[in-house]
């Protein structure tokens, strides 16, 4: 008896020196792992990119379809105009946005400069721990906003300077949406036979569930963007049009997302004026009231019916695991997650009653 344990407890010592040695090496392989997930991410690149525009643009091109317009020539025109819009927003609003981010970034000194003259002027009566404890705040937020624009600068340089990446992009896109049926028909036949229905099955009721939400929010949220530049354009506040794209992508995240993007056009109106303040609140308010009462009923209605504490849920462990960008994605993967476990359980059901029925 005392033998096999000894035993055992030799190949527990050893898994557990296995483990180690595995955590240790992959430590050490993470700078090469670094440039391979890049070589991979830049390989990936086109093909996903031209995927999702693929699958946002073919609802367009169906119902042109069945409309009675010819397939080939629907598929030109939805994809002509989407390109062509969209290089032209490219065009003229890339060299922009650039232009904003340098100089928002080489601007936060002056704009933390002036948040910590106005916090001595509120809190000059009060402890100078608390003093110390909002300069540090600013001393982080600094930090971080210039990390923040350095990156993403860096990631836009980095999709301009893949010339040849974004030259496929369109090619890719308008194959993904010409042999749409074909690439089907593929994936049916690489797909094992058994798993040929139930995958099916389970993609149409993503596809159901999410789809019709995604490409709704997307729209939502391109018409709050172009409403709030002019809005913030007209007010005269700085980097309206970085601002109003961020109203428009942190839309997106349902509940927390209109006071997420509230904030920055906010604090950069505090340094116009209390007038441009009061109006870049009503701005916003007017944004949530056209979203949540017009607009977004308009063009998304209730294609995904979740309870707000499932949602609330969902964004809070998103934000937990990677900030504002699990909270972006945190209500598609829920909803992914839901359809996949309802679709299992309904399998079971379905297997138990076939089951009893033999019996």
């Amino acid at each position: 008896m005392s033998q096999w344990s000894a035993i055992d407890w030799l190949k527990r010592l050893t898994i557990l020196l296995l483990v180690f040695l595995n955590g240790y090496l992959f430590y050490k392989l993470l700078p090469f792992l670094n440039q391979v997930f890049d070589f991979i991410a830049a390989v990936l690149f086109p093909f996903v990119s031209a995927a999702l525009i693929a699958y946002l643009l073919h609802p367009l091109i169906e119902k042109a379809h069945s409309k009675g317009l010819p397939r080939t020539l629907a598929i030109l025109i939805v994809y002509l105009v989407f390109f062509v819009l969209t290089g032209y927003g490219l065009v003229k609003g890339m060299p922009a946005m650039i232009d904003e981010l340098k100089d928002f970034g080489d601007q936060i000194p002056k704009y933390v400069a002036f948040y910590h003259e106005r916090i001595n002027d509120v809190y000059h009566s009060t402890p100078e721990a608390v003093h110390d404890h909002f300069n540090g705040v600013l001393n982080l937020l600094e930090r971080r906003m210039n990390r923040l624009v350095k990156g993403v600068i860096g990631s836009i340089t980095w999709v301009f300077q893949s010339f040849f990446s974004l030259l496929m992009i369109p090619l890719l896109a308008f194959y993904f949406l010409k042999d749409f049926e074909g690439i089907k028909k593929g994936l049916w036949i690489l797909t094992p036979r058994k798993w040929r229905v139930p995958g099916r099955t389970l993609l149409f009721a993503i596809d159901d569930q999410l789809g019709k939400y995604i490409r709704g929010q997307l729209y939502v949220c391109a018409i709050l963007a172009v409403i709030a530049f002019v809005g913030l354009s007209f007010l005269k506040v700085k980097y309206a049009l970085l601002l109003s794209i961020f109203v428009g992508l942190t839309d997106i995240i349902p509940y927390f997302g209109p006071i997420i993007g509230a904030i920055p056009a906010v604090f950069m109106a505090t340094t116009v004026s209390v007038k441009t303040t009061i109006f870049v609140l009503v701005l916003i308010l007017l944004l949530q009231f056209l979203e949540g009462h017009i607009i977004g009923p308009l063009i998304v209605g209730k294609s995904v019916d979740i309870h707000p504490a499932y949602i609330m849920f969902s964004i809070i462990i998103g934000g937990e695991i990677a900030g504002v960008a699990g909270m972006l994605f945190a209500v598609p993967i829920f909803v992914t997650i839901r359809v996949i476990i309802r679709y299992i359980r309904n399998r079971h059901q379905e297997i138990d009653k076939e089951s009893g029925s033999h019996l």
